[in-house]
């Protein structure tokens, strides 16, 4: 008779559901990783702008002008908006973490309760043996003295 845990599908299921978790914290670590990038890349674009105005020569048009805040303008708002959107992903984040270690413990409580069954089953399958043992010796005893 081989050990069964009665439990299995649920120790299957919590053992799921931490890989998933781990998945989906995976992906957002991703998506910010992503939205980052695009951010120093817009850092770039700015610097490199400014650069290129306190570089320019002589006198610019007031269209010129206009035209180079509406972009330093534009540059800063995309900025901030993916500034946002890497709160929103680090709040995310934490929640998943959060998630994350409650799948964990769950995970490690039913794999506590599987090994506490199987020691409990390696005690029964001992004593079991033990008893044959004993009842072996007891009547290869009893065939001894009744041979003499």
């Amino acid at each position: 008779m081989t050990f069964q845990f009665p439990y299995i599908h649920i120790l299957n299921l919590k053992e799921k559901e931490k890989e998933q978790a781990l998945l989906e914290l995976g992906e957002i670590g991703r998506k910010k990783e992503a939205i980052m990038e695009e951010h120093r890349s817009l850092e770039q674009k700015r610097i490199l702008f400014l650069q290129q105005v306190e570089t320019g020569k002589g006198t610019a048009s007031i269209a010129d002008i206009q035209q180079r805040n509406e972009y330093f303008r534009y540059l800063n708002q995309e900025m901030s908006k993916l500034e946002a959107q890497i709160h929103l992903i680090d709040n995310e984040m934490a929640v998943k973490k959060l998630d994350l270690l409650d799948k964990q413990k769950d995970e490690k409580t039913w794999n506590h309760l599987r090994d506490k069954a199987f020691e409990k089953y390696v005690q029964k399958q001992k004593k079991i043996e033990q008893d044959l043992m004993d009842e072996m010796a007891a009547i290869r005893h009893f065939n001894q003295h009744l041979s003499l």
